[in-house]
């Protein structure tokens, strides 16, 4: 059985693009929350602000994605007879991302925010 060359082609990228999306969505995030001091953002709970909360469960919202795409293609490839170079490729991608969004989310627990 054949795939569309675009339904692959987003699978084998779709490591890179949740890291890109969440890169955006958390500078974004702490953006927003130092332009504005006195906002919703600042408020502190369980020693964090709300901003940092959004941050760490963005991070893991993109952590999920990345290992339900990886586990995803490699059903895909064992289920339309594509190259195992695939579902390997998209692993990797997806590993190097998540070590991507983990090393942007190392700051909400090591700096404080706004400096």
């Amino acid at each position: 059985m054949r795939t569309r060359f675009w339904v692959e082609l987003l699978f084998l990228i779709a490591g890179p693009v949740i890291w890109l999306a969440h890169y955006l969505f958390i500078y974004i995030v702490n953006a927003l929350h130092c332009a504005r001091p006195q906002s919703w953002l600042s408020t502190v709970w369980l020693a964090l602000p709300i901003s940092s909360w959004i941050i760490l469960g963005a991070s893991a919202l993109a952590l999920t994605f990345m290992v339900w795409t990886a586990i995803r293609q490699r059903r895909r490839v064992a289920a339309y007879g594509l190259p195992r170079f695939h579902a390997k490729l998209t692993a990797a991608l997806c590993l190097l991302s998540a070590l991507a969004v983990v090393w942007q989310t190392l700051p909400v627990f090591m700096v404080p925010e706004c400096e």
